[in-house]
């Protein structure tokens, strides 16, 4: 019988699943659930070395002979701290060797209790190191870092990494069978060569989808996002031309049928009922294209990490699926948000500030370049990236759309002396944090006005201190797209 820490035996299951068949099992009473368990599972062959230092150098060994990782494994406490100088040797000949050391709960470190000291990162700053949520109460948490881990081991070039598990009591529990089936995530890293098996990975794939995030309008440019033969899906911030795709807000998510296959390429997608979707009813496979073949598993389901330009993955690959048929839903636009990009000069450039601008702006079709801070998605900066954007590019017409909230938080951006003449700043304006009106927040007007930072703030004050141009109403619309200075439009709502 196996361990019943869900983490043990999620670890050996992958390791198992990534054919990792070598183990240096050490002594010890945190890690002996898992020493235990690597012994009765059937699965690898176990060496038994007493002394972590050699055990280190003796996991090299292994790798060197059998020309893939192996692994160590160790109690908690001082034990790992023996690993350091065969985790630097290994760093420094590029031999893969999983360095696996049992922990104590977090709240008992440094706490005096026994064999206690900080685990995560105690191989050294260029030791990939990651520790497992306890217990793995997220199990697919648990499985992603795990499976980057391991898949880390041999990105490019072989190297050690750390996977530390915490155990907490009971540790002698052995109640369970077999290994768990798990999820493996692959990684190719070279398309042209592996174009068999991602055919052969797309096979039975019938309903597979195309889902596009943000991606620059250099990469954007003349991209044929319609070669893989698969139904295709994209917002605003993919800067494609919206005459090749269906906007994802426009899909009814709570009526699409199970999917097979979704690919995503590009980076970060707005749409949260789809994101929400997706995790609950999770396809059969998930592929994410990047140059650096990342793991980003925003469902919860990734398979598969492609290292691929996204223009050689559509060029080199053959029909991975088929068409579907998408079911749609009615959409509330917002029409002066239309209104702005049917009427937008021919070079013009379009940012989008965060939270419900942002949102809105992807029901209306613009045919313009699109920008918007979807790194970390915060509502500081958009303003002075706009300005900072338009200082750079003065033949271009820049249209700034962006919440009062954002606006009045980042409104130092035009508290610059070389402020650029060719910005257009349209101020939204509905006296707090709109997207808060779609949580189910209490009805206590004091909460909200904390919560959604209620104001009756305006901006023309801001326009005069900055001697900025300032229109107030959609019905200076027209003014506003043809103005020649800087110009801020407000539009309450």
């Amino acid at each position: 019988m196996l361990s019943t820490d869900t983490n043990t035996l999620e670890l050996l299951a992958l390791l198992d699943a990534h054919d990792i068949r070598e183990l240096v099992l050490c002594p010890g009473s945190r890690n002996a659930g898992i020493v235990h368990s690597a012994l009765n599972c059937g699965k690898f062959n176990c060496h038994p070395l007493t002394d972590e230092r050699s055990a280190g150098f003796y996991a090299i060994g292994l790798a060197q002979a059998t020309g893939k990782p192996s692994a160590v494994i160790v109690t908690s406490g001082s034990a790992l701290a023996n690993l350091y100088p065969a985790a630097c040797e290994a760093f420094y000949q590029e031999i893969p060797v999983i360095f696996i050391s049992a922990d104590r709960p977090a709240e008992w470190i440094g706490q005096m209790d026994g064999q206690t000291m900080v685990q995560k990162g105690a191989l050294g700053t260029m030791i990939h190191s990651i520790t497992l949520p306890l217990e793995s109460k997220n199990p697919w948490y648990a499985n992603r870092l795990i499976n980057e881990a391991i898949l880390e081991c041999t990105h490019h070039t072989c190297k050690p990494v750390h996977i530390n598990i915490p155990i907490s009591e009971p540790i002698y529990d052995f109640n369970t069978e077999k290994l768990p089936e798990v999820r493996k995530i692959e990684r190719i890293e070279d398309i042209c060569r592996n174009i068999e098996k991602i055919t052969e990975k797309a096979k039975s794939c019938k309903r597979a989808i195309l889902l596009v995030g943000q991606l620059s309008a250099s990469t954007a440019n003349n991209l044929n996002i319609t070669r893989p033969g698969i139904t295709t899906i994209a917002e605003n911030l993919s800067n494609l031309n919206p005459a090749n795709y269906t906007n994802s807000y426009t899909v009814d998510w709570d009526r699409m049928a199970p999917l097979d296959l979704v690919i995503t390429i590009g980076g970060h997608l707005t749409d949260k009922q789809m994101k929400q979707w997706m995790r609950n009813n999770p396809p059969r496979q998930h592929w994410h294209v990047s140059e650096d073949g990342r793991i980003a598993d925003l469902f919860c389901c990734q398979t598969l990490a492609i290292e691929s330009t996204i223009r050689d993955f559509l060029n080199e690959t053959p029909q991975l699926g088929k068409p579907i048929k998408l079911p749609t839903k009615d959409t509330i636009q917002s029409k002066i948000i239309e209104r702005l990009f049917l009427n937008l000069p021919a070079n013009a450039v379009v940012h989008l500030a965060n939270s419900t601008t942002v949102r809105k702006a992807q029901l209306s079709s613009v045919s313009a370049t699109v920008y918007c801070n979807r790194g970390i998605n915060g509502i500081e900066g958009c303003m002075s990236t706009a300005v900072g954007y338009a200082t750079a590019n003065p033949d271009k017409s820049v249209f700034l759309v962006i919440g009062d909230l954002s606006f009045f938080y980042d409104q130092n951006a035009l508290w610059n002396t070389n402020l650029p003449t060719n910005l257009h700043i349209m101020l939204i304006n509905n006296g707090g944090g709109a997207i808060f009106d779609t949580l189910p927040l209490p009805d206590d007007d004091r909460s909200r006005r904390y919560i959604q930072a209620k104001h009756q703030t305006h901006a023309r004050a801001v326009a005069d201190e900055y001697g900025i141009r300032y229109l107030n109403g959609e019905s200076k619309i027209h003014d506003f797209i043809a103005s020649t200075n800087t110009v801020i439009l407000e539009i309450n709502e």
